[in-house]
């Protein structure tokens, strides 16, 4: 179920409860692959379930199953900050749930890049 429809746990002051980012990835910070913000990722076609343990690993999976994203379109769509996405997908692609792919060299000035660029933006 997507971090969106679940139902968020209520605090004593009647507020959502709110964890440190860290704890959804047992307290570290560092991934264990050298990741840019910018790196493309999707969901492996040999990974035949979503990944056990905490829910935002599958949501990451999910996310990335349905299309090639960067770790900052998955920090955006979970809501979470891209240094916690990272070490989360950097897990993840070490147990081969999850793969980088290269990223085309495009013209960085073409008109149809930069509008598209400016969407994924206004998208966030």
């Amino acid at each position: 179920m997507p971090a969106s429809e679940r139902t968020p746990q209520v605090a004593a002051g009647g507020g959502p409860l709110r964890l440190r980012p860290y704890t959804v990835n047992d307290g570290r910070t560092r991934p264990r692959l050298d990741l840019e913000r910018t790196t493309l990722v999707r969901a492996c076609r040999t990974a035949a379930h979503p990944p056990q343990g905490a829910p935002e690993r599958s949501d990451a999976f999910e996310l990335c199953r349905t299309g090639t994203l960067t770790i900052t379109e998955i920090a955006g769509r979970m809501r979470l900050p891209v240094q916690a996405v990272k070490v989360l997908v950097a897990d993840l692609i070490t147990e081969k749930f999850l793969m980088t792919i290269a990223a085309r060299q495009a013209n960085a000035k073409d008109p149809a890049i930069l509008r598209r660029v400016l969407a994924g933006l206004e998208a966030l």
